[in-house]
């Protein structure tokens, strides 16, 4: 069977969450990640015996936490490897700091410190969006791992040589979908300074929130063009967050079912905190995926979460491709909650 490439990038995405859970050093976590990384590209159809680690996987976990909040790796495609492919994780789901600081700081937006960007434009990011970013972009993987103690700028241009020619497809699901297409912005504004002109850079981007302003969207939008492509569940409420209007809607996403009142008040809460900061995404005209609501998944937050997580293998038809059960307990929890309806 042929994959597209939205399907490789799905695979990609999903495989970053592998070990979230874990609780060891930095160094640790890595070496087992990497080893399911591994007996992953051996064994996953859609990228079987294709691909190789060359950089990562680097973790960071901000000091005094338990889990790991941030991760990202890439990958080179053995038969042609000018291809490379950069995979971020989403929110951990067992990470509080990762929610709070990556997720949730939206209430104030912070200029865009990189390129040229148009007089009349003043692109900006929520505070989340900053901070990961800054995070990404000083990573270095642990020794013994791929590409050891280089920033991920620093190994590109390590490997793409001379010429500087090579093809970087960015990736990530959630949180990763709103800071893959994020970080590919940068990796092109620093093109002809920091990096190759040479390099052609695309992003596939997955249920992730919006990353900025109305003026963002519409500078991302001109400098990576069709490079660039959004794929958004339209049962998912993540891609909901943060334009305004848009948050409304989820009060009666899955009418009959209605949110929680704890629930209820933090949408209060997001919908206060994003009034004027006019939060837009990218290739915003971009219809979603028609999603399929799941009729006796209840509460409202199950059928969110499905929608969410098991929604985009499902409406991509790799529902057999990607063993979710095998990554994340959401999944199996919500088997274990609603039996044989969800499966």
């Amino acid at each position: 069977m042929s994959y597209t490439k939205q399907q490789i990038m799905l695979t990609f995405s999903y495989m970053s969450y592998f070990g979230f859970a874990l609780e060891g050093t930095d160094k640790k976590n890595a070496e087992i990640i990497l080893t399911k990384f591994n007996e992953a590209l051996r064994s996953w159809k859609p990228i079987k015996n294709q691909w190789e680690v060359v950089w990562g996987p680097a973790v960071f976990a901000l000091p005094g936490t338990k889990f790991d909040d941030s991760l990202m790796y890439a990958v080179r495609n053995i038969e042609d490897p000018s291809k490379y492919v950069i995979a971020i994780r989403g929110t951990n789901p067992v990470s509080i700091p990762n929610w709070v600081i990556w997720d949730f700081q939206a209430k104030n937006l912070k200029d865009w410190p990189f390129g040229n960007p148009p007089q009349h434009l003043v692109p900006q990011i929520s505070e989340s969006t900053n901070f990961g970013l800054m995070i990404l972009q000083a990573l270095r993987p642990e020794s013994g791992m791929p590409g050891a103690k280089k920033t991920i700028l620093e190994f590109l241009n390590s490997e793409l040589g001379a010429d500087g020619k090579g093809d970087i497809c960015i990736t990530g699901h959630s949180l990763g979908g709103a800071l893959s297409p994020t970080m590919a912005l940068w990796l092109k504004d620093i093109q002809g300074t920091g990096l190759s002109e040479n390099a052609n850079i695309s992003t596939v981007a997955f249920a992730g929130p919006t990353a900025g302003n109305e003026d963002f969207a519409e500078y991302s939008d001109q400098r990576l063009g069709d490079q660039c492509d959004r794929i958004a569940n339209s049962l998912d409420i993540v891609p909901h967050a943060w334009n305004t209007k848009t948050l409304k809607k989820l009060y009666c996403l899955y009418f009959p079912l209605v949110p929680s009142l704890p629930l209820a008040v933090f949408l209060r809460r997001m919908i206060r905190e994003s009034k004027g900061k006019k939060y837009m995404q990218i290739n915003a005209s971009e219809p979603p995926l028609e999603g399929k609501y799941k009729i006796l998944a209840v509460p409202y937050i199950i059928q969110a979460i499905y929608q969410h997580v098991q929604g985009y293998p499902e409406l991509m038809g790799m529902e057999d491709d990607i063993p979710l059960e095998d990554l994340l307990p959401l999944p199996r929890m919500i088997r274990e909650i609603l039996g044989p309806i969800v499966n």
